[in-house]
């Protein structure tokens, strides 16, 4: 009668030690692989670092195009000819947000030895919607005044 009248009184301070270790130290989550929003994320990013490796294979290293869908950016390198002779090259970053597109892009030519570099203003890009038909507004600032 002792012992079943010590064994019901440990039983109840156990389970309190259970809970209490538990609610110090949680257990490891069941699933290790990545959410599916990681998961999209990083197919895009293969999918895209494949377009561009085949684009710059086809084009024989005028295009060359890099996507890191982790942190929404893109960039995009065209060239083409030499410098020595005629060359010209367009190099882009590309910034993305939840439904725009920011383009910071500079233009280099070259000529004759002589190359020059053009910093084109910064190009906000976004979807837009008109009477059903779908399009994209570029905004272009032409004048920039800071103080």
């Amino acid at each position: 009668m002792c012992a079943a009248l010590a064994f019901a009184t440990e039983a109840p301070a156990r389970a309190d030690q259970l809970v209490l270790l538990a609610s110090q130290w949680p257990s490891v989550p069941e699933g290790h692989e990545l959410s599916l929003e990681d998961q999209v994320t990083e197919r895009i990013n293969q999918v895209g670092n494949q377009l561009g490796e085949h684009l710059d294979l086809l084009s024989h290293d005028m295009v060359q195009l890099h996507i890191d869908a982790r942190h929404r950016r893109a960039h995009v390198h065209v060239e083409c000819g030499s410098s020595e002779l005629l060359g010209v090259g367009l190099d882009s970053d590309i910034q993305f947000d939840d439904e725009n597109a920011f383009v910071h892009a500079r233009l280099d030519l070259g000529f004759h030895g002589h190359s020059l570099e053009v910093a084109l203003p910064a190009v906000e890009m976004s979807p837009v919607a008109y009477r059903g038909d779908y399009g994209v507004e570029i905004k272009l600032p032409l004048f920039i005044r800071q103080f």
